[in-house]
């Protein structure tokens, strides 16, 4: 399953506490396909050494109408490098950063219930320039 996401800029909220507008997300795989819905959004706790830690939530309704709720905590490891690449913009490929979640679905569709019942884990693809790539896989 792929989750690709579409961010606004950060707000600063206090000194460790960014909040995230998701803009733009969509859920692609062979068993589901999904559009973000409002409201929907990640609450990114930055950390004393500066990782973040995430808390997103975000809301989706399927190409078939269901709906489905998907949140999810994770981590990100950061350093100074990849701050100031992330700052000028630039996509950070998975393979140069440190980013992972673990997603738990609800829904209350027949269709998708198998959605309830799965544990997840996310791999970042790419991130910065505003959009997030992440690979899901449900751990068997």
């Amino acid at each position: 399953m792929s989750l690709n996401i579409t961010i606004d800029a950060p707000t600063p909220v206090g000194e460790s506490l960014l909040i995230i507008n998701v803009i733009e997300a969509n859920i692609e795989s062979p068993r589901i396909n999904a559009k973000v819905i409002a409201p929907s959004g990640d609450w990114v706790r930055v950390q004393a050494n500066g990782n973040w830690s995430l808390d997103v939530r975000l809301a989706f309704m399927a190409d078939d109408g269901e709906a489905i709720y998907c949140q999810y905590k994770g981590v990100v490891r950061l350093n100074p490098s990849l701050m100031q690449r992330m700052a000028a913009g630039e996509s950070i490929p998975g393979t140069d950063l440190y980013l992972r979640a673990a997603p738990c679905f609800e829904t209350a569709s027949k269709k998708y219930g198998w959605l309830n019942d799965i544990l997840a884990v996310g791999k970042v693809k790419n991130f910065g320039g505003g959009k997030v790539a992440y690979d899901i896989y449900e751990i068997l």
